[in-house]
């Protein structure tokens, strides 16, 4: 046998390996790319249905009406204000906002 055949088998058959595996990667990069197209287009899908859904909503729909016509609320709600009374701001106490922490009573009178 010639060394020169057998070192060009040896370098043809880490040639395959390599293509192999290479375009095991390339298959998956490209699947990787679709996914994340896929995932895009979904979310827009989702917040156009979220839109039309909540357009329904205000054309005096009620959401049981538009369960019944096989309509499932939206997973994700659309941005804007949120719906509901006006949200109140906490506040502290007239009493705990004029006197220090350092003189406020724990409960307990040490006379």
């Amino acid at each position: 046998m010639d060394i020169n055949d057998i070192a060009a088998k040896a370098a043809a058959k880490i040639d395959a390996a390599r293509d192999v595996r290479v375009n095991a990667v390339k298959t998956a990069a490209a699947s990787s790319v679709e996914l994340l197209e896929a995932a895009q287009l979904l979310a827009v899908a989702e917040q156009k249905y979220a839109k039309d859904y909540q357009s329904a909503l205000r054309a005096d729909w009620t959401e049981s009406d538009l369960r019944g016509f096989g309509l499932d609320a939206p997973a994700k709600r659309t941005g804007g204000r949120p719906r509901g009374g006006k949200a109140t701001r906490q506040t502290k106490t007239a009493d705990e906002s004029h006197v220090p922490a350092s003189t406020q009573t724990t409960g307990t009178d040490s006379q």
